[in-house]
């Protein structure tokens, strides 16, 4: 074991906690201590928007209580993140500053992707059977208190995934007046649920049959504990015991939970909620039992940590997922699949041969891959201009994994690698230095890829990259007349050359 611990702060809606962990000479961490506490700080944000002074003091406190655990194990890194309580306030910017100033801890506020990637990572690190369970149809549900993430998982690979702002806090907050106004207030809920839900099927993908749902959330320790089960274990609960506590959760109310079940009053008016959810995504996929991990995100954190800086193996990589999401969203707005094939190898091969002179990164090449994959979306809703329409719905997706810098580099390279002028472009003014150079790179290297199947008849039968002196030679045997192909690439290899500061060359032979 190594002697200086990570530790990782999590700042919920509900509670906060904090995670400590040691990390094995092979990268694996274990868990050292936790301690978890409620502190509420959703409470009324949804509504209002705001986190109230109040509410600062009381995360502060608890900070400083985490502050002396650090100390106390010595921890030599620490992460502090919030989630969906600092995205939704309007004033969060400042309380940051606030608690940095209290407290010296930095709290990172990461996007909703970016939460649910690293609760992805949580899961597989319960199941290390991760990659078999997928290969049939499997549901994650992943229910935070301001919105639920759908991920669906097909043939090992990531096939959707979905957010909705249906969270059990969001859920209990905009409905509460009602509690008070009607006698069918359980019959309310049900129906505000079940409508949200019917939405997110209307776009989740069909023919996928169902065999795993795995469902988690802030809650789910006592709805496993009204069931009978350890809160703090990994459980798979039989259809029958979970309709089981769902019939007494919509009898109990929230205060009899409180005094009977010992659920702590903050969370008891939101066991309902979340049950509901899972109820309907159990009749949805048809299963006869739910998995119930015991995860967190401190958990997803810490194993993204030691994959990244420790090179531990997942039991599938991280950046697999992205692909597969780009791959089988292209199939959803009916790309041309032989055109966007080759335009990703293509692709790839030029930024593999240029790595060197290019400066670009493996990070670079994931940008491009997908970029490449997903360059074509927008002909499904736009014959012109389709560029703008990829970039609407690539940044739209989300993603799981990409935070929102990478995702709108990503969706901007789609977007010009078309253009006559990326440097006109009002989105690409408003990047860094940085992102303009790397966006202006990929876009010069899909444009090249892009015209060497201008027509998409995949003319191409055998592509080779290399570079011999000043130029960057693309040697390729053709099955037919390459006209239209070379014509594009002399008028989209300008941008390539300039930033690059190589020319392309295209050498074509006819097949024999």
């Amino acid at each position: 074991m190594t002697n200086k611990p990570v530790a990782v702060i999590d700042i919920g809606s509900i509670t906060a906690r904090i995670k400590i962990f040691d990390i094995g000479a092979k990268g694996k961490p274990k868990l050292i201590e936790a301690v978890r506490k409620v502190i509420h700080i959703g409470s009324g944000s949804i509504i209002s928007g705001r986190i109230e002074a109040p509410q600062v003091d009381s995360l502060c406190r608890c900070l400083l209580m985490f502050k002396d655990k650090c100390k106390e194990y010595k921890v030599s890194k620490v992460f502090c993140v919030a989630t969906s309580a600092f995205r939704d306030a309007e004033n969060a910017d400042i309380v940051v500053e606030k608690i940095r100033n209290r407290t010296g801890f930095e709290i990172e506020v990461i996007d909703n992707s970016m939460e649910r990637y690293y609760q992805t990572i949580a899961v597989q690190s319960i199941y290390p059977e991760f990659k078999k369970m997928t290969e049939e149809g499997t549901m994650i549900v992943d229910i935070g208190a301001g919105s639920m993430q759908a991920t669906v998982f097909d043939k090992s690979e990531l096939v959707f995934s979905q957010n909705i702002l249906l969270g059990a806090l969001r859920v209990s907050e905009l409905l509460s007046d009602l509690e008070n106004r009607t006698t069918q207030y359980k019959d309310v809920l049900e129906e505000f649920v079940t409508q949200d839900l019917n939405d997110y099927h209307a776009v989740e993908p069909k023919g996928i049959s169902y065999k795993t749902l795995i469902a988690f959330s802030g809650e789910m320790g006592y709805i496993k504990k009204l069931a009978g089960f350890e809160p703090m274990s990994n459980v798979v609960m039989t259809r029958e015991e979970f309709i089981k506590v769902y019939e007494y959760l919509l009898k109990a109310r929230p205060t009899d939970l409180t005094l009977k079940d010992n659920v702590p009053s903050p969370v008891s008016p939101l066991l309902l909620p979340a049950a509901l959810i899972i109820k309907n995504m159990l009749e949805y996929t048809g299963v006869d039992m739910i998995h119930m991990p015991h995860v967190s995100l401190c958990d997803g954190i810490i194993w993204d940590y030691c994959h990244r800086n420790m090179k531990l193996k997942l039991p599938v990589k991280p950046d697999s997922y992205l692909v597969s999401m780009a791959r089988n969203t292209a199939k959803r707005y009916r790309c041309d699949k032989k055109h966007i094939e080759f335009v990703e190898k293509a692709s790839l091969d030029i930024f593999d041969e240029m790595r060197k002179l290019s400066g670009l990164c493996d990070r670079d090449r994931l940008y491009l891959q997908l970029a490449a994959i997903m360059h074509e979306l927008g002909k499904f809703v736009a014959a012109r201009d389709y560029g703008e329409a990829s970039y609407d719905i690539i940044k739209r997706i989300k993603p799981i994994g990409l935070d929102p810098d990478e995702l709108n580099m990503i969706a901007l390279v789609v977007r010009l690698y078309s253009k006559e002028n990326l440097y006109h472009n009002y989105y690409y003014g408003l990047l860094t230095p940085a992102q303009k150079v790397t966006v202006s790179k990929l876009t010069a290297i899909l444009r090249l890829a892009d015209s060497l199947n201008a027509s998409h008849k995949e003319k191409v039968k055998k592509l080779s990259v290399f570079i011999q002196g000043d130029d960057l030679h693309i040697s390729c045997i053709a099955s037919a007349d390459m006209s239209f192909e070379e014509w594009a690439f002399d008028h989209r290899s300008g941008l390539f050359e300039e930033v690059m500061g190589i020319k392309p060359v295209l050498r074509v032979r006819r097949e024999k």
